[in-house]
């Protein structure tokens, strides 16, 4: 003999696997931040001046102190954060530079604020990573005119 159950009890059981599974889900409830990238916010994040002022001067004056490559351009600037594994933000400057020495190669940088800063030459997955929070023609004729000042 066959015996179903009521409906009731039937949603019931489907209510309680629902809530038992999203308690499961990774992350919830715990306060740490999801592991996974998201390059969607629902939240503005805001770049204080000083910290782009500090990722554009200290871009340049690494530029500037590490010669070879000497950069006489620079094209495509932008600055976004990662977030760390504390969940706090890490504000970055990525862009591409022509150097002196390869003309018509553009090579790509990265420009780190860390305790102090941390700059990349090359391929990084920082800036892919990167949630860009500003990006325009303005940041890089900026960013140009201290290298060249």
């Amino acid at each position: 003999m066959i015996h179903s159950l009521p409906s009731k009890a039937i949603t019931a059981i489907a209510l309680s696997m629902l809530i038992a599974l999203n308690a499961c889900e990774p992350g919830a409830g715990s306060g740490v931040p999801d592991a996974t990238p998201s390059h969607h916010t629902t939240q503005q994040v805001v770049v204080p001046d000083s910290i782009m002022n500090y990722l554009i001067d200290s871009a340049v004056q690494d530029f500037r102190t590490h010669r070879p490559p000497t950069a006489i351009d620079v094209r495509n600037a932008r600055i976004g954060y990662l977030n760390s594994s504390e969940g706090d933000k890490v504000f970055l400057l990525c862009g591409e530079f022509l150097s002196e020495e390869e003309p018509g190669k553009w090579t790509e940088f990265t420009t780190i604020k860390t305790s102090g800063y941390e700059q990349y030459i090359g391929h990084t997955t920082y800036c892919a990573d990167a949630i860009v929070v500003h990006s325009d023609e303005k940041l890089t004729q900026e960013l140009k005119r201290r290298l060249n000042a």
